[in-house]
């Protein structure tokens, strides 16, 4: 079999990947004019190349952004997208080298943690990443979902031009900060390849943003899908962000409020976010699924660790086994002062991929153990874990990459 050679890619080779990884997806090649604003997201961070002889096999790149942690701090996190291999040359471990080599890269450019987006659970399970964040999809009827009157509510809502969205969406976003373990930054390159191209292709979806007595705090962008003959839609909410509970409730009052629509459905949206409790009739709003929203990798452990906040917990000792990056495996103490390795005996261990699990916050340690993914060797050890590593608000991305 032809050995898989896995290297960074020069400018010159980065189309030909991007229409690698969209072949993949069963996308046509990219055309010019996309590439004009897809490159410049796509030259912001390596590109890897995966080849099989003089072939291009398979390809990931890797963007520079950050992850907002417990406490409210943001830790640089490498976000990995574009990863796709040929048809015809899966199965020679081209996959497997991309992701041993990108775990590599990132380490070397001092990224603690590294952030996906997955389509294969059981193929980035294999390398350590683990679920960081939850969402779920929600569907409501405007006819019977009206807000109730104690709601707090302290703004309005206006319809922005898509032209003046360019400029104020990236500062609107900007100026949330890490209002949730999970946010993650968007540079401006993102917003170039995902929001500008659509403006400038007239194919951007509305924005509502909310603004409260400090100024613009919140925003949603949402499409209208004709549902049948007739006039009446369905509200398709793509992308909503705000930190305040009276900016989230102001845009649902607004959405709820939109004539001819007959069904308002959003896609990602907080697990604690109680929009059940906002109505006068609780089941106007229905959860249509809860999905796993970003991945999560912890490439440098100790670094990771260290950088978030911990709860009001007694000092326990971790033991982590990382198969793939054996120098992360290691027993650490963690206490509400921090995190640092330990030459002390566990009280409690588990993999990489359950504690990425746990990072943020996301899942229980109590949960894991109940299925296996963490081995208990101190009973007393296990609620002081999850008084540790627990977080509200619940942790939450929604942001596509």
């Amino acid at each position: 079999m032809t050995e898989v050679d896995v290297r960074v890619l020069d400018n010159s080779e980065r189309r030909a990947a991007h229409d690698v990884a969209r072949g993949a997806q069963h996308l046509a090649a990219v055309s010019d004019g996309e590439w004009a604003y897809v490159r410049d997201l796509h030259e912001h961070g390596p590109v890897l190349g995966a080849f099989l002889g003089e072939s291009l096999a398979g390809t990931v790149r890797l963007i520079p952004s950050g992850l907002a942690l417990p406490g409210g701090v943001t830790v640089p996190m490498a976000a990995t997208t574009g990863s796709g291999v040929r048809a015809d040359r899966t199965g020679r471990g081209v996959f497997t080298g991309l992701r041993r080599e990108s775990l590599r890269l990132a380490a070397e450019q001092g990224f603690p943690v590294m952030g996906n987006l997955v389509t294969g659970a059981m193929l980035y399970g294999r390398f350590g990443h683990g679920v960081g964040t939850r969402s779920r999809a929600v569907r409501l009827n405007p006819r019977e979902a009206r807000l109730r009157p104690e709601v707090p509510t302290d703004g309005d809502v206006r319809l922005v031009d898509p032209e003046a969205s360019i400029g104020l969406l990236p500062r609107l976003y900007e100026g949330l900060g890490p209002y949730r373990p999970g946010v993650m930054d968007r540079s401006a390159h993102w917003w170039r390849a995902k929001w500008e191209r659509l403006v400038r292709a007239g194919k951007s979806p509305s924005v509502a943003v909310h603004r409260g007595p400090d100024g613009d705090d919140g925003f949603a962008v949402y499409e209208a899908k004709r549902s049948g003959p007739g006039p009446r839609v369905t509200l398709m909410v793509t992308d909503f962000h705000a930190a305040r509970p009276e900016a989230v409730a102001g845009l649902w009052r607004f959405l709820l409020g939109i004539d001819l629509v007959e069904e308002v459905c959003a896609r990602r949206r907080p697990t604690d976010e109680l929009v059940e409790g906002m109505l006068v009739n609780w089941r106007a709003c229905r959860t249509h699924a809860l999905d796993d929203d970003l991945w999560l990798r912890l490439v440098d452990l100790p670094k990771a660790l260290d950088a978030r906040a911990y709860g009001d917990g007694d000092p326990l000792v971790v033991g982590v086994v990382d198969d793939v990056l054996p120098g992360n495996s290691a027993n650490y103490l963690i206490s509400p002062a921090g995190a640092a390795p330990t030459e002390e005996r566990p009280q409690l261990t588990l993999s990489v991929q359950a504690l990425a699990m746990a990072y943020l916050g996301t899942m229980s340690f109590a949960a894991l153990a109940s299925v296996g993914s963490v081995r208990v060797l101190d009973d007393k050890a296990l609620p002081g874990a999850d008084r540790l590593f627990g977080a509200r608000p619940a942790a939450f991305c929604g942001t596509l990459f």
